[in-house]
């Protein structure tokens, strides 16, 4: 058996491997392949622990969490034992998998190493394109991908083919969010979530969500002029203390305008 190199890119290994479809990432033959082995037990604490020696690892995974969870908490080890082997001994949980996108910290590069594995880009991109940017379509490519919401949601926003953004607050204070390539950099989402919005809702304890609806932006966006225009906002709860916010600019042309009124 030929064994790899210590680090391997996830297209890299999705390559070697022959996978061209999202049913075909079959995360156990992936991890076995780089030299770790997933098993399933119940865990209390969090969803996912590793342990590596040498060039071997024990992935272990909440056999009580659903499949969504198990495979992307599978891939996050897997990402931790690819950029940390020799030394890797995390223990983590859902809440890591949720909050850790935007620091520069091992978590989040052990979610992006998650993400490309579990969505690769060609082959989302494929299944992305043209999707209105919902919470029901990151449902409906959450089910063929079989990923969680937030690394799905993460993959409509950077490969979907309309402007958006997702946005994760607590209790109505932002933690992290990701813009798409198409919403200009100098648009920035508030610190606070603005009260006329389906999030500060959620956070202040409502029921359902109403979404998508169209919300006056400035309750998203930190920009003098983001009354004057609107956004889709579609949220949803992905914990007890975390909210997830899809914004979606149906007419582009007032991403240009608020562009052009930032730059006088």
């Amino acid at each position: 058996m030929i064994t790899p190199p210590p680090y391997r890119p996830p297209p890299a290994l999705l390559e070697e491997l022959g996978i061209s479809e999202p049913q075909d990432i079959h995360i156990e033959a992936i991890a076995e392949y780089c030299g770790a082995t997933i098993v399933y037990e119940r865990l209390e604490g969090c969803e996912a622990r590793i342990i590596g020696h040498g060039d071997q690892a024990i992935i272990t995974v909440n056999n009580s969490s659903p499949r969504e969870r198990q495979r992307f908490s599978g891939a996050h080890e897997l990402g931790h034992w690819m950029h940390d082997r020799g030394k890797v001994a995390f223990a983590c949980t859902d809440h890591a998998f949720a909050a850790e996108w935007s620091h520069d910290n091992p978590e989040r590069r052990a979610n992006r190493y998650a993400a490309d594995l579990l969505l690769p880009r060609p082959m989302f991109s494929q299944y992305a394109r043209r999707r209105e940017m919902t919470f029901a379509t990151v449902r409906d490519l959450a089910t063929r991908f079989c990923t969680s919401l937030t690394a799905t949601t993460i993959r409509l926003v950077e490969l979907g083919s309309f402007p958006a953004m997702v946005v994760c607050s607590e209790l109505g204070h932002r933690r992290w969010f990701i813009r798409g390539p198409d919403i200009p950099e100098t648009l920035w989402p508030r610190n606070e979530v603005g009260l006329q919005t389906i999030a500060r809702d959620l956070a202040q304890g409502a029921g359902a969500a109403e979404g998508p609806v169209d919300v006056y932006a400035d309750g998203w966006i930190d920009h003098p002029d983001a009354h004057r225009y609107t956004v889709r906002e579609d949220s949803v709860r992905i914990t007890t203390r975390l909210v997830l916010s899809l914004l979606w600019w149906k007419d582009e042309r007032q991403l240009s305008a608020l562009e052009n009124d930032a730059s006088l």
